[in-house]
């Protein structure tokens, strides 16, 4: 019986052609963007070389200028990757579980919402971190209600721990997707790695059965590659 092989990952050159293909398709500045950046940059180099005025510095500007150029390139391309999948994103019910579980560490997000409103206006996922439980909640005041349920029923499931509710969104005191990891993290810890398994558990086994995604809303598809993000 053949054992099945382990899943190959996709090289970093097909990565990145891949976060290049998806975006030029919505952004028609990418081209001109990457090489402006690498131009600018090689051109510095190259620069500093004929000032110095002799053939190895002059050389060695030219490498060193080609590496930095390539760098400057591929952040280029990242930054315009990350802006366009979050402007793409941005006002489609699912997208903030799409990005806050690219934090790796310190945080742990369920697929499945924790809350649905019935007329597909708001949904609510739910995070143990770090910082305590914390309710995702996209669809601006739609949501309050949704939020204010919960977050008396979780204080009752796990006592004592903190509730953070942040409203995901364009809107007023709302957190827009591009900024919704860096606000994550900045929450101070106040659980210990044991504390946010138990949490975690709890929560799983007496919390309630998760809610399914009504007709219409689907959250992974507007879900980023994460690798091609991260470059």
């Amino acid at each position: 019986m053949a054992k099945n092989e382990p899943e190959k990952k996709p090289r970093w050159y097909k990565l990145i052609a891949q976060a290049y293909k998806v975006t030029a398709q919505h952004d028609k500045w990418l081209l001109p963007s990457i090489l402006g950046a690498v131009l600018v940059v090689l051109g510095a180099a190259v620069a500093v070389g004929l000032i110095i005025g002799n053939t190895a510095a002059l050389v060695y500007s030219i490498i060193f200028g080609v590496m930095f150029a390539s760098l400057a390139g591929l952040f280029t391309l990242t930054r315009r990757f990350e802006k366009n999948a979050f402007a793409r994103m941005e006002g489609s019910l699912g997208g903030s579980i799409s990005v806050a579980q690219t934090i790796r560490r310190g945080w742990a997000f369920d697929d499945d919402p924790i809350s649905v409103d019935p007329r597909g206006k708001s949904v609510v996922f739910q995070g143990v971190g770090k910082a305590g439980v914390m309710l995702l909640a996209e669809g601006g005041s739609a949501a309050k209600k949704q939020v204010d349920a919960l977050h008396k029923r979780i204080s009752k499931l796990v006592p004592g721990v903190p509730i953070i509710a942040l409203y995901v969104g364009t809107g007023a005191n709302e957190v827009p997707l591009r900024h919704l990891v860096k606000t994550i993290r900045k929450h101070k810890k106040k659980l210990s790695k044991r504390e946010r398994e138990a949490v975690h558990a709890r929560l799983r086994a007496i919390g309630g059965q998760r809610l399914p995604v009504p007709k219409g809303i689907d959250p992974m598809r507007a879900r980023p590659n994460r690798k091609a993000m991260r470059g």
